[in-house]
């Protein structure tokens, strides 16, 4: 059996380091994917998603302007004080399919935007998350988001509305790189057994990134990209 996968540049992706950063399973990610015709590769890992997001929108429609924005400002400072009292929920801003951490410090950063194409509405989004326990459901995570959005003072008329977009996240991905190029390396070793000592393997694309697809409603099965092929010996 020949098992072509350098064990030196297997040590080298292994020995790579990710910054922590979040991802959304949506179509904003390009490293998150649920199209069904995608060519999956045979091994895949499976992992539990670390939290459950979803968009709020904060509009107010009240006639004047510094006002209007005055009553959206002290509602999301209250969402804010709110999230600081409820270990279950953190508030963040999605930044091109991964949630950034969001605080108070952070309101006069915000910049608001008509809703609907009203003039006279201003309006900005934020995303709710909740961590995914052992034992979670979707029904019992999403409870706590919507639970969190009743409880949350409204200040003037501003209005707080759920999109319809729950996704489930995962944190730094490429941390479980090591798991799958080991699942990867023994799958191909099977392979390779299958055909005999006269065969070999050849394993390429793992220097691809780690990428996931939604396995069910709080489950991921993450996966590089590779492409596995049959050798005759030399």
């Amino acid at each position: 059996m020949r098992l072509m996968i350098p064990l030196v540049a297997v040590a080298c992706l292994i020995a790579g380091t990710a910054q922590a950063q979040e991802y959304r399973f949506s179509a904003n990610s390009s490293r998150g994917y649920s199209a069904v015709d995608v060519d999956l590769p045979n091994v895949q890992v499976s992992r539990r998603a670390d939290n459950l997001v979803v968009s709020v929108r904060v509009a107010c429609d009240t006639r004047e302007a510094a006002q209007r924005r005055s009553e959206i400002t002290q509602t999301l400072a209250a969402m804010a004080r709110e999230a600081g009292l409820d270990a279950s929920i953190e508030l963040g801003l999605d930044s091109g399919g991964h949630v950034v951490a969001f605080d108070a410090r952070m309101i006069p950063t915000l910049r608001f935007h008509s809703d609907d194409g009203r003039p006279d509405t201003s309006a900005v989004t934020l995303v709710i998350k909740t961590p995914i326990a052992e034992g979670d459901t979707l029904e019992a995570s999403s409870a706590r988001i919507r639970a969190f959005i009743e409880k949350t003072q409204r200040v003037g008329r501003t209005e707080l509305r759920l999109m319809d977009d729950w996704e489930p996240t995962v944190i730094s991905p490429d941390q479980y790189r090591p798991a799958i190029l080991a699942a990867i390396a023994a799958d191909a070793g099977t392979t390779a057994g299958a055909f005999g000592p006269s065969y070999g393997v050849e394993v390429t694309g793992l220097s691809r990134q780690v990428t996931w697809r939604q396995a069910g409603p709080l489950e991921l099965m993450l996966y590089i990209p590779y492409e596995l092929s049959v050798t005759p010996g030399g």
